[in-house]
C-alpha cells in the first residue's frame, strides 16, 4: 500500500466509493475508522469522505444485507469498495439501505430521501415525491388547474432554491408548475436541506435547499420502465436507457409521457377537479470520466398543455371567445446544462469545476377572461475553486458566478380592470464567493461564507451565512445555521390561482427584491432500544423578512392587492421527528409539526392564510424477506387553517374564518421480482374533499366567481396501479 502524506503530516483526507458486485453505488451504507468514533455514510452515488485519518488507519464497511470488509486506508488513490450480499443473511433478514437519513458529517441540517423512499409512492412527477417525507408540505393550489405547492419552515416553496445537481432550476416562469415538469423516474435522490444554504449556489435560498439528483449514465439500469394509470384515466409511460460507449464515456436517455383526457367532475360543480393534460418531456444526458477530468453535459426538452375550467373546455379553444370558463396553460421549455471538474489525483483536496445552464420557456395561459403570455431566457454559470490551507484542518472554496433573467410578459385582462400590459425585466447578475471550513475534529466542523452579488436592477447583494455541527458525545450532535437571503419577486407567475377568480389585480407599487433572514439549528439523537436503532430530530427555523412581496386578499374579497412589506412578516418552525424499527421489517416514522407564520396584511399582523398551525405525520413501511412484498402507509393530519376574509361578499357566497382540520391517508403495496415489481396504490384513501371548493360555480363571468379559495382535496380518492421493469448494466 501507498500512503502520501499531506502536506508533511501524518494524517490527510481519504475518499472512496462503496458499491456492489454489479457496480451499483450503495447509498447509505456505512463507513467507520476501526477503534475510533470517527464515520460517515455513502451518498446518492455511493461516495464518502473522511478528514484527518491517520495513515495506520483501517476502514470498516458495511450495508445491511452485505458482508462487512475491512480496508486499509489510502490518501493517493480514491477507494473503489466492493461489498458482496451475505448469502447466509438473506435468509434471515430484509436486504434493505436506509430510504431516509440525516448527513451526520455535514454541518448543515440535510436529509438525504433516497430512490428506495421515493419507491414508496406512485411519485409521478417531483411534487408527489414528499408524500412519505415530513420535511416538506405539500397542497393543491386552486380548485381548476390542478397545481401542486410545496411549504418549507411554514412558507410558500418560492422561498426554497430547487436545484438540479446543485445548478438552480425550478425558478422564475418555472415557478408554479415546474413541479409537474420533473419526472419521478427521473430522481435517483432528493437532498433536502433546511435553513440558509451554501454561498457556493447563489443567494436566493432563504428557507433551504431542495437538491434534485437524476439518474446518472455511468451507474444507471440499462433499461428501465414504468408504466401507470390511476381511477381518473390518467396514463404515464417512462423510458429509461443508460449504456457506456466506452471506457470513458456513458450516457443516458430519459423519456417520460402522460396523459389525462376525462373530464372528471366528482363534486358535481360543472368543473373538472383536474385539467385535461398531455405531456413529453426527454432528457438526453453524457458523462466523461478521465484521470484528470470529469465532465457532464445534457439536453433537456419539454412540452405540456392542460385544459380545464368548465366542463367541455377543450385543447386550443381561445380563452375570450369560450362560451364556458377555460383555463389551459401550455409551456414548452429547452435547456441545456452542464458540470466540468479537473481533478488533481494526488491531492484530492484541490480542484476546479463549472456548473453552467442555458434555458429558454416559452408559457402561453389563462383563465376566464384572463391570459398570462410569458418568455424566459436564463443564462447561470458558476466557477468554482477548493483547496485547502496548510492542512485539511483548514478548506476553502471560492469562485465567481453569473446569472441572467431576460423576462417577456403580457397580461390581458377583459374584467373589470381590463388592461393590456406588458412586463419585461432583463436582469444581470454577476457574483463572486468564499467559503472557509475549519474542521479540527470530527466532533466540530465550522463553515463560513459571504458572497457578493451585483444586480443590475437593485444594486450589490451581501450575502453572509454561517454553519456549524458538534458532535457533543456519541448520541446526540446539534446544528445551528444563520444567513441572509435575496430574491426577485415574479408577481404575475407566483399568483396564477389567485387569477382563478373575478378579483381585480392591483399592482400598488413597483415590487422590490425580498430579503429575509434565517436562523435555526437542530439537535439529532441516535439510541439504541431493545437492539434496535431509534433516532429523534427536534429542529426549529425562524424567518423574519425585510422586505417581502404582499399578495392581499383581506382588503376585500374584490381585488388582490400587491405591494412591499409596510411592518413585520416572520415564520416560526418547530419539527420533531422520529424513525423507530418497530420488528424485523417493519419501520416507523412520526412528526410532530408546529408552524407561526405571520404577515402585515391590511394594516394588520395575523396568521397567513392557508397554512396549518398544527401538523401530525406518520408513516408505516412494511416489507418480508427479500423485499419480495412491500406496504406503506401514510397518515396526515393537518390542523385548521386561516382563510381571506369574505365578509363583504352575500351572504350565500361567504366563507368560514378557519377551515376545518382534516386527515389523509395513502397507502402502497408491491410485489417485487427479479425484473421489477407490480404495485397498487391509492391517494386520499378515506375520499376527503373539500365542500364546494369553488364559490359561485354556476357563474364564473361574474363578480363573486372564486376558484382559489382551496384548503384542502378537491379530486377526492384516487386509485392506482402500474408496473416497473429493470435491466441492469452489465
Amino acid at each position: 500500500m501507498l500512503a502520501v502524506p499531506y502536506m508533511g503530516f501524518s494524517q490527510g483526507t481519504v475518499r472512496g466509493k462503496i458499491v456492489s458486485m454489479e457496480n451499483e453505488p450503495l447509498i447509505g451504507a456505512s463507513i467507520r475508522v476501526l477503534g475510533s468514533g470517527v464515520g460517515s455514510i455513502t451518498d446518492t452515488e455511493g461516495n464518502f469522505q473522511l478528514y484527518d485519518i491517520q495513515v495506520s488507519s483501517k476502514l470498516v464497511c458495511s450495508y445491511v444485507g452485505y458482508t462487512s470488509d475491512t480496508v486499509p486506508v489510502q490518501f493517493d488513490v480514491d477507494l473503489v469498495i466492493t461489498l458482496h450480499e451475505n448469502e447466509e443473511k438473506l435468509d434471515e433478514v430484509l436486504i434493505k439501505g436506509n430510504t431516509t437519513m440525516i448527513d451526520e458529517l455535514q454541518p448543515i441540517h440535510s436529509e438525504l430521501i433516497t430512490e428506495k423512499e421515493l419507491l414508496k409512492a406512485a411519485c409521478c412527477n417531483l411534487s408527489e415525491s414528499f408524500e412519505t417525507n415530513a420535511s416538506v408540505d405539500v397542497s393543491i393550489a386552486d380548485a381548476v388547474s390542478g397545481t401542486k405547492m410545496i411549504r418549507m419552515l411554514g412558507l410558500d416553496g418560492r422561498y426554497v432554491l430547487i436545484s438540479r445537481e446543485g445548478i438552480p432550476h425550478i425558478r422564475g416562469l418555472n415557478s408554479q408548475m415546474g413541479l409537474n415538469y420533473v419526472p419521478g423516474t427521473w430522481i435517483q435522490s432528493i437532498d433536502v436541506g433546511k435553513g440558509a444554504g451554501s454561498v457556493l449556489y447563489g443567494y436566493e435560498s432563504m428557507t433551504g435547499q431542495i437538491n434534485l439528483g437524476f439518474k446518472r449514465p455511468e451507474n444507471s439500469e440499462k433499461w428501465y420502465l414504468n408504466g401507470y394509470i390511476n381511477s381518473f384515466g390518467r396514463l404515464e409511460f417512462n423510458v429509461n436507457h443508460a449504456t457506456k460507449l466506452s471506457d470513458k464515456w456513458s450516457t443516458a436517455v430519459l423519456l417520460h409521457g402522460n396523459y389525462l383526457g376525462n373530464e372528471v367532475d366528482g363534486n358535481d360543480d360543472g368543473f373538472m377537479d383536474l385539467p385535461k393534460s398531455r405531456q413529453v418531456n426527454l432528457l438526453n444526458r453524457y458523462k466523461f470520466q478521465g484521470d484528470k477530468m470529469v465532465a457532464q453535459i445534457g439536453i433537456n426538452y419539454m412540452i405540456d398543455d392542460k385544459a380545464g375550467g368548465q366542463l367541455g373546455y377543450r385543447f386550443g379553444d381561445d380563452l375570450m371567445t369560450s362560451d364556458v370558463y377555460g383555463y389551459k396553460n401550455t409551456a414548452e421549455r429547452l435547456e441545456v446544462f452542464g458540470k466540468m471538474g479537473l481533478l488533481f489525483p494526488h491531492k484530492p483536496y484541490k480542484g476546479w469545476g463549472l456548473q453552467y445552464s442555458f434555458a429558454y420557456q416559452d408559457q402561453d395561459g389563462g383563465a376566464g377572461r384572463r391570459i398570462h403570455q410569458g418568455t424566459e431566457k436564463t443564462v447561470y454559470a458558476n466557477l468554482i475553486y477548493q483547496n485547502i490551507i496548510g492542512n485539511t484542518m483548514h478548506q476553502y472554496k471560492t469562485g465567481v458566478s453569473y446569472l441572467y433573467d431576460g423576462y417577456d410578459e403580457r397580461y390581458i385582462s377583459k374584467l373589470r380592470e381590463n388592461v393590456d400590459s406588458t412586463y419585461t425585466r432583463n436582469e444581470s447578475v454577476p457574483g463572486l464567493y468564499y467559503e472557509y471550513n475549519y474542521i479540527p475534529n470530527e466532533d466540530l466542523t465550522v463553515v463560513a461564507g459571504f458572497r457578493m452579488d451585483f444586480n443590475s436592477l437593485y444594486g450589490t447583494y451581501y450575502t453572509p451565512r454561517l454553519h456549524m455541527r458538534y458532535g457533543l458525545n456519541e448520541h446526540f450532535t446539534l446544528r445551528a445555521s444563520a444567513g441572509k437571503g435575496y430574491r426577485t419577486p415574479n408577481a404575475l407567475m407566483e399568483n396564477m390561482q389567485l387569477m382563478l377568480s373575478s378579483r381585480q389585480l392591483i399592482v400598488q407599487e413597483i415590487p422590490r427584491p425580498e430579503i429575509a433572514w434565517n436562523y435555526g439549528g437542530s439537535l439529532v439523537s441516535n439510541f439504541t432500544v431493545s437492539e434496535r436503532d431509534l433516532s429523534i430530530v427536534a429542529d426549529y427555523f425562524y424567518t423574519n423578512f425585510e422586505n417581502q412581496l404582499i399578495y392581499d386578499q383581506d382588503q376585500n374579497s374584490q381585488s388582490l392587492v400587491i405591494y412591499n412589506l409596510k411592518g413585520k412578516s416572520f415564520a416560526h418552525s418547530f419539527q420533531l421527528e422520529s424513525q423507530y424499527e418497530l420488528s424485523d421489517g417493519l419501520d416507523i416514522k412520526a412528526a410532530y409539526k408546529y408552524y407561526n407564520v405571520q404577515t402585515t396584511t391590511n394594516g394588520q399582523l395575523q396568521q397567513v392564510p392557508y397554512v396549518s398551525r398544527d401538523r401530525f405525520f406518520v408513516n408505516l413501511a412494511y416489507a418480508t424477506k427479500h423485499e419480495k412484498w412491500q406496504a406503506d402507509f401514510t397518515w396526515v393530519w393537518n390542523g385548521a387553517k386561516r382563510l381571506p376574509d369574505t365578509f363583504d361578499r352575500p351572504v350565500e357566497y361567504q366563507q368560514r374564518e378557519t377551515s376545518p382540520d382534516f386527515m389523509l391517508i395513502n397507502a402502497q403495496v408491491s410485489r417485487g421480482f427479479r425484473w421489477g415489481n407490480i404495485y397498487v396504490g391509492a391517494e386520499n384513501l378515506l375520499d376527503f374533499k373539500q365542500n364546494n371548493p369553488i364559490i359561485d360555480a354556476q357563474n364564473p363571468f361574474g363578480s363573486n366567481f372564486d376558484a382559489s379559495m382551496v384548503w384542502g382535496p378537491v379530486a377526492g380518492r384516487v386509485i392506482y396501479t402500474g408496473i416497473r421493469y429493470k435491466i441492469k448494466q452489465k
